[in-house]
């Protein structure tokens, strides 16, 4: 049975078809604080680059926010604020024409974890950390992902890590000095104005371990091991994936002095696709 996974980022839509046959991936044009019209043309624009999707097709829908307490919209999404209070049905309602059959809604970051476990055949726990306009996070145990509840679990870009610098960083809910105020897409555009936004993933094979941003990702993971002790971490996201270009500094900045409650063999591990949210959408409906 084919299947459809939609992956509504804060710049982006991409999307996946698969089948028994193939996985074709497709992407929208970018965006900058979309209107909801504007959202549902990018999504449209993305799956009209696929084989025809019929009204029978499942479909996993993955967005970034958090998750109304009856589940059936995005309560706050601080990256993408026309989702907030948007039903998901309305939203495929709008897109398709008519609501499908079978959907499933998940985060984006457990979406792209599932697809990238995977694909890695990942054992043990894994953490999933996704940098891209904000900072995604989902832990699996064996490939089944771990909640606390319904308040979720996916919240690490809020954490208070200090002040990195001589000032205070504002993060786009306001709050202070967060793992989102140094770590992100727009943290990258301020930090390098005027650069086309094409090539400011390309910048951060320029920074040096004693920038706010490398600081900050160090101080991430070594809370992530601290909290979760898992096997491997996993940075996805288009930063995240940028970041593979500094993978031994990182290990070693994270190893000096790291809780000896840590994993000592833990991995630092990649992602090697901007789709793996559409593509673990897709094979959550399959």
């Amino acid at each position: 049975m084919a299947t459809l996974g939609i992956d509504i980022g804060g710049t982006s839509v991409k999307v996946c078809f698969l089948d028994v046959h193939s996985c074709l991936t497709a992407r929208s044009s970018a965006y900058a604080n979309p209107s909801r019209e504007v959202l549902i043309g990018a999504i449209r624009e993305a799956i009209g680059q696929l084989p025809k999707v019929e009204p029978s097709t499942p479909i996993g829908l993955c967005l970034p926010g958090k998750r109304s307490d009856d589940g059936c919209s995005i309560e706050r999404a601080v990256n993408l604020p026309c989702l907030d209070g948007w039903r998901f049905d309305a939203i495929l309602e709008q897109v398709l024409g008519g609501g499908p059959t079978i959907y499933a809604v998940l985060s984006d970051v457990q979406a792209a974890g599932v697809d990238f476990i995977c694909g890695h055949k990942c054992c043990g726990r894994t953490a999933i950390i996704a940098i891209g306009t904000g900072v995604g996070f989902a832990v699996f145990d064996d490939g089944e992902v771990v909640g606390i509840g319904n308040r979720g679990i996916g919240h690490l870009g809020m954490i208070d890590i200090g002040q990195l610098g001589e000032d205070d960083r504002l993060a786009p809910d306001g709050a202070r000095n967060t793992l989102e105020s140094y770590i992100g897409a727009r943290t990258i555009e301020q930090r390098f104005p005027g650069v086309e936004s094409m090539k400011l993933l390309g910048v951060i094979e320029t920074l040096g371990m004693d920038e706010p941003f490398m600081n900050a990702i160090v101080r991430m993971i070594r809370i992530v091991h601290a909290i979760y002790v898992p096997d491997q971490i996993v940075l996805m996201g288009g930063v995240g994936i940028a970041l593979l270009t500094h993978q031994n500094k990182i290990e070693t900045a994270v190893n000096d002095g790291l809780t000896s409650l840590a994993n000592p063999d833990w991995r630092l591990m990649f992602g090697d696709s901007p789709y793996h949210a559409a593509c673990g959408a897709a094979r959550s409906v399959s």
